[in-house]
């Protein structure tokens, strides 16, 4: 479920409400207060494109690198809780099969080679887990502590972790609207994906999934039950005379 960023002043209203509550009825069995409040967005979701281009890439990187590897993507935001990741580009950096460091002399001198018109794109981070799974690490929520810091807050930022399997970890960081989406928050296309739609359609028409067939031996008398048996028994275990002996 879809997370505030930023707590605002009726968030923090409601928590001093709440706490004022806790309180008045508070019996304290070893002198500590302790209180947590969540808050949620109901029903707020998002709605991730991907280039055609941006999407090869990411799974060129996650297949073929049998190391970890990050890079960064150039995204807009195509309408309030839609956007879309146009181009990926690998930055300088050393990795292991676990770990990803940033070579920060070389990383701030490839910053530097981008246009302005494509450096202030740059709105999207991502790496591979490799044959692991997609959950963040604890170096990945530092790092990413770190990136959103330096965000102005009319800006978004996206974070994907994806593995060999294609599996992926999404976090859309909305900051202009005070939104973050997170997994089943965000629904992840491709453009131009839908073109295979009637492709599919046909194609779900003549491909039919073929129902097993079931035999049944005749009874000797009503007391007995009804054997099953197989269509290999069935035709092939009992000689020349299986015919006489069974129905379907």
């Amino acid at each position: 479920m879809a997370k505030p960023i930023r707590i605002n002043e009726s968030m923090k209203k409601k928590a001093k409400d709440e706490f004022a509550e806790l309180l008045a009825e508070l019996k304290m069995s070893d002198g500590t207060i302790s209180f947590s409040k969540a808050f949620r967005y109901e029903n707020a979701t998002a709605t991730l494109w991907l280039t055609q281009l941006a999407y090869s890439k990411m799974v060129a990187l996650v297949t073929t690198f049998s190391d970890e590897v990050a890079w960064h993507g150039t995204a807009v935001r195509k309408a309030k809780n839609e956007f879309v990741i146009e181009d990926i580009f690998v930055y300088p950096q050393e990795v292991t099969g676990s770990t990803v460091n940033t070579d920060q002399e070389r990383y701030t001198q490839w910053l530097y080679e981008f246009e302005d018109s494509e450096f202030s794109k740059i709105r999207m981070q991502g790496h591979s887990h490799v044959n692991m799974g997609v959950s963040p690490s604890g170096v990945d929520d530092s790092h990413r502590e770190k990136i959103l810091a330096q965000l102005d807050t009319d800006m978004f930022y996206i974070f994907m972790v994806w593995n060999r399997a294609l599996k992926t970890h999404t976090l859309i960081y909305d900051i202009e609207n005070n939104v973050l989406y997170e997994d089943c928050d965000v629904d992840v296309k491709i453009i131009g994906d839908d073109s295979m739609e009637p492709f599919l359609a046909d194609a779900n028409g003549k491909v039919q999934k073929k129902k097993p067939l079931t035999f049944r031996v005749k009874r000797t008398s009503k007391s007995e039950p009804e054997p099953q048996e197989s269509l290999w028994d069935h035709c092939y275990g009992h000689g020349n005379n299986w015919y006489g002996q069974y129905e379907l």
